[in-house]
């Protein structure tokens, strides 16, 4: 008697931030591909909320309701709910993280371009998004290699994550580079530690950050591919190439 609620409580506090804010997401399976058992389950594991979508899960018997990029498997009895990653053994592949990565590249496509501080190649083969900070090392590392990144056909798409928060010092300095008169020579200056003249506008850096949650980013840089692979800190340009136009070319409209 307790621990379905307990279950509930805890999808409900684990899920609602990506709810919220991918509500209009939504992409229902038909009532015939999914026992209405299943469905009346998954309307129910969060108050007044439908899941993004459900259908089903690569294991027989089980089917997965999407939250964003949150995963949850129901038994087709509606009884059993598993939370948790599932993993191929024999393949040694994470299927849950194919259904996040959908989730993923849905949050980046949901956010403006022009909200964005953009290095682009005048041919473009890929492009990345990534989420950073200009008081981070690694992001500046990241930042150095910039002009390799670019020539590798890559356009490289910076949103502002400030890892103290908007009010802190590097938050302030974000927003001065998004408001500069050239965002692209203040970012390459900030991370180079120059100062920068303090400017205030409207940016859209408190969306990157609600964007930042929803896609799971706990540090920066967070590189998100173009098929919605994670790559959670600093890579060689030459990989980071590689990597992205590969994911690029996985990319199925």
């Amino acid at each position: 008697m307790i621990l379905l609620p307990y279950l509930k409580l805890t999808l409900m506090r684990f899920l609602t931030h990506t709810l919220v804010l991918s509500m209009c997401l939504c992409v229902f399976a038909k009532a015939d591909d999914v026992p209405p058992v299943v469905l009346t389950v998954a309307a129910s594991l969060l108050p007044d909320t439908e899941p993004d979508r459900v259908e089903p899960a690569p294991v027989v018997g089980f089917y997965q309701a999407i939250f964003g990029t949150r995963v949850v498997y129901l038994s087709a009895d509606g009884r059993y709910l598993l939370y948790g990653d599932l993993i191929d053994i024999n393949k040694n592949l994470n299927l849950t993280e194919d259904a996040r990565r959908a989730g993923r590249r849905q949050v980046i496509e949901d956010l403006d371009e022009a909200g964005m501080v953009v290095f682009a190649p005048q041919d473009v083969e890929s492009t990345i998004t990534v989420f950073t900070d200009t008081s981070c090392g690694y992001c500046v590392k990241l930042h150095q290699e910039i002009t390799q990144t670019v020539a590798g056909g890559v356009k490289v798409r910076y949103v502002g994550f400030p890892r103290a928060g908007v009010n802190s010092a590097s938050g302030e300095t974000l927003v001065s580079v998004w408001c500069s008169d050239n965002p692209q020579q203040a970012m390459t200056d900030a991370k180079m530690g120059f100062a920068i003249e303090t400017k205030t506008c409207q940016t859209q850096i408190g969306r990157h950050i609600e964007a930042a949650e929803l896609v799971g980013v706990r540090g920066t840089p967070t590189i998100v591919l173009e098929d919605g692979t994670v790559i959670p800190g600093y890579v060689p340009a030459g990989e980071l190439v590689e990597r992205s136009n590969r994911a690029a070319e996985l990319v199925v409209d």
